[in-house]
């Protein structure tokens, strides 16, 4: 029995250092422009900051991105007509983080880097309460990697429900694409590899 421990013990490290080859983790910051509140306030254009987390192994990407948001952009995103009395529901007017957990996949052709991702969304509002609905989004970003750093750009479309994405992929389908592009957030991002 001892004699088979030194050879099982050297496959699972070699089990566990094979992943760990093909995998990188990462962490960055990003900001996006503050004028991206639908309709845009020409008063409020502080850039938004961005908080990201992200894993890859092979093509598979998996990142958590937190979006530090004002209460303006809130508001507009939690205000909505019911559809069952047609009245204007008002929305919050506080700031909260608009967290996203995605997975896609990551295209790294050195040193270029191209990913596409989606995932759902949660809002949390100030105060530890969460918004109570879970979106989707979808991301597409390119960029350089530079070794242990990079620098890429991303654009983020913000989906309030699946029931909104099907409909704007419905339409992309004949031919408008204006429900996927028109809104889509910008962001810079800046990011450590490890």
């Amino acid at each position: 029995m001892k004699k088979l421990l030194l050879p099982l013990a050297a496959i699972l490290l070699l089990a566990l250092a094979v992943p760990a080859a093909f995998s990188e983790a990462e962490l960055g910051i990003g900001l996006s422009p503050g004028t991206v509140a639908n309709p845009p306030d020409p008063n409020n254009v502080d850039p938004i900051l961005n908080f990201h987390v992200g894993w890859s192994y092979s093509i598979l990407y998996l990142s958590w991105d937190a979006y530090a948001m004002p209460d303006y952009w809130v508001y507009n995103n939690t205000t909505y007509v019911d559809p069952s009395s047609g009245y204007t529901v008002q929305g919050y007017l506080v700031p909260g983080f608009l967290n996203m957990f995605d997975i896609g996949v990551k295209i790294l052709l050195k040193p270029f880097l191209l990913y596409a991702e989606a995932g759902p969304n949660m809002l949390y509002l100030r105060g530890g309460t969460d918004y109570g609905r879970v979106g989707v989004n979808a991301r597409f970003g390119a960029g350089l990697k530079f070794g242990f750093w990079g620098i890429n750009l991303s654009g983020t479309q913000i989906f309030a429900s699946t029931d909104d994405l099907n409909a704007a992929i419905h339409q992309a389908i004949h031919g408008n694409w204006s429900d996927l592009t028109q809104g889509m957030v910008p962001t810079l991002n800046f990011v450590i590899y490890f």
